[in-house]
């Protein structure tokens, strides 16, 4: 007894897979042009608000009289910061 399979072409269906497979690629490349984007605007204001910190760090201990609780704010608001920043850690150095 022979048994023979036929698997029926359709090339349709390669066209639609193909095209499929496209735009599969294009929403990737897509996504990751967003991502490089939200990273660069992400190292942006990581740059400013530490710009900022230090100007206010710095205007604070040129200051004569400073209330204990300015004191206390800007502690809280560089923990802050800093509990922010350690939400991803640091990539470590590279090794030679």
């Amino acid at each position: 007894m022979n048994i023979h399979h036929y698997i029926h072409y359709d090339q349709h269906d390669e066209h639609t897979i193909i095209k499929l497979l496209k735009k599969i690629l294009m929403e990737q490349s897509e996504l990751a042009q967003q991502m490089t984007t939200l990273t660069t605007q992400l190292e942006k204001v990581f740059t400013e608000i530490n710009a900022k910190l230090t100007e206010l760090g710095d205007a604070i201990e040129a200051a004569d009289d400073v209330a204990p609780e300015v004191v206390t704010a800007f502690d809280a608001l560089k923990a802050s910061v800093q509990k922010t920043d350690d939400i991803v850690p640091d990539a470590p150095p590279p090794t030679e």
